[in-house]
């Protein structure tokens, strides 16, 4: 792996993100290790209950150009 550069989701990527969610699950049986689900990016949704939420709703997430661009705090919304 090059510098600047790092593994996400089995592969490199080179967008240079410091973090980004995963989640994995592991099973042990007795001196064994078996890796048994892994999810990145968007496959995270369905362990996010606000996400099920917000997809019910009339304007859904409501998500617009960039990342996370419909997600504002409490003082940005207009009035």
């Amino acid at each position: 792996m090059k510098a600047g550069q790092a593994e996400y989701n089995y592969r490199v990527d080179p967008v240079g993100m410091s973090e980004a969610p995963g989640a994995r699950v592991f099973l042990r049986d007795g001196g064994k290790i078996y890796h048994t689900y892994s999810a990145y990016a968007r496959g995270l949704d369905m362990l996010n209950v606000a996400y099920h939420y917000l997809d019910i709703v009339s304007k859904g997430r409501d998500e617009g150009p960039g990342n996370m661009a419909w997600l504002r705090r409490r003082d940005e919304y207009e009035d």
